[in-house]
């Protein structure tokens, strides 16, 4: 009678954790890759601290790819990023 009981709470346990373990698995956190993108250029940069240099402009921070493209971003932000945005880049 021991016997019975420990395989059905044995079993019970089985059944339980099989059915929390997808669930668990489900809602389990994935690593999302931001890509960076120089707003001048277009060019990708691996992160942030592989990029030039950054500029922080109405609360968002863009990265820049060279020395060249710091400046451009400075004369005009709003331009670069209104272009960026419809994927209109400079040729550096």
């Amino acid at each position: 009678m021991k016997t019975l009981t420990v395989t059905i709470a044995a079993l019970a346990a089985l059944t339980s954790s099989a059915f929390v373990a997808p669930t668990a698995l489900a809602k389990a956190p994935t690593s999302k890759t931001t890509v960076l993108i120089c707003p001048v250029t277009g060019t990708k940069i691996a992160s942030a601290a592989k990029a030039y240099s950054h500029e922080t402009y109405k609360g968002k921070t863009y990265y820049f790819c060279c020395p060249e493209c710091k400046p451009a971003f400075d004369k005009n932000p709003t331009k670069i990023i209104a272009n960026s945005a419809h994927g209109k880049y400079q040729k550096m």
